[in-house]
């Protein structure tokens, strides 16, 4: 069974960078030796069979696999199918240990069993230190969620010269540690993150198409109502601004990929009206969709 990482807090584990590759089929991980900070590998689709010392890991859609900083990790073999994988590079710059999967349950069980009845209390205006622990390697119990988080880390590296862009990554990060963490408690999604994750799965296919409640019900077999109730709860949002947060993402590659009129990357995103779509991403990015050509054309240039 795969290990646990264990560390004490304060201070929290510290975002560095994170990004995606894609690897073609035959394509492997790289060969590294102490790379010096933790390495999240996220499988979006495909497979990544990676190793770590003398353990090895096939890396599926929805997994996440951990590589520590002071280990040699290497691709075991090549990828059998075109894969996505993210990546993001964290220190824990703490006290952190490995321990076993086994000895980790055993220790929750007795924690259990010797938890006062009345609960505990801490010591008043003093700060006391409490351990977080991650899996190693795990399904996760939200991949969306983090697929979500992690890109959402990703794009904001445009702006990293920015101080309070790089306060807002580091509380966004925790996110990461959350699901991470959830996942290792989880014995399976819970019913809302399955119904969230297949709505959003969904979505995520046919955000070209007008948005239908009926239709995202129909095609999820959960009815309306319910699917709006747990994706709030899952992500934050209603389907429709789940569906309008696409949109803006897949608007935002054809702005710096291409060099199609506004109009048409608003009808190519699923919008009817570039009105509409220039004051949703207005909203959402902060500034015009024009603008955000015009200064990430200059940035580049």
């Amino acid at each position: 069974m795969p290990p646990v990482i264990e560390f004490t807090a304060p201070p929290l584990p510290h975002y560095i960078l994170s990004g995606s590759s894609y690897m073609p089929s035959g394509g492997k991980h790289t060969n590294r030796k102490n790379i010096g900070v933790f390495d999240l590998l996220v499988v979006v689709y495909g497979c990544l069979y990676v190793g770590e010392g003398d353990r090895e890991y096939e890396i599926k859609e929805g997994h996440a696999l951990i590589l520590r900083p002071d280990n040699h990790h290497y691709g075991v073999t090549g990828c059998t199918e075109d894969t996505l994988h993210h990546w993001l590079h964290f220190q824990i710059l703490g006290d952190w240990n490995v321990i076993e999967e086994e000895i980790y349950q055993q220790r929750q069980w007795s924690c259990l069993e010797s938890q006062a009845p009345g609960g505990v209390s801490l010591p008043a205006f003093s700060t006391t230190p409490y351990t977080v622990q991650l899996p190693q390697f795990t399904q996760l119990a939200q991949p969306q969620k983090m697929i979500d988080t992690i890109s959402e880390l990703t794009e904001m590296n445009q702006h990293i010269h920015l101080a309070s862009v790089r306060f807002k990554q580091q509380a966004l990060f925790q996110d990461v540690i959350m699901l991470l963490s959830a996942s290792l408690r989880a014995e399976g999604p819970s019913p809302q993150s399955a119904c969230a994750e297949q709505a959003a799965a969904y979505l995520r296919e046919h955000y070209r198409e007008p948005f239908s409640a009926k239709k995202l019900g129909e095609n999820t077999n959960f009815h309306p109502v319910y699917i709006a109730r747990c994706m709030q709860k899952v992500f934050g949002c209603s389907p429709s601004a789940y569906l309008i947060r696409l949109r803006i993402e897949h608007a935002k590659e054809l702005l710096l990929q291409t060099d199609l009129p506004i109009e048409r990357i608003a009808e190519e995103v699923g919008f009817n009206h570039a009105a509409y779509f220039t004051a949703c991403f207005t909203r959402i990015e902060g500034l015009s969709p024009r603008k955000f050509r015009q200064w990430f054309s200059w940035n580049r240039g």
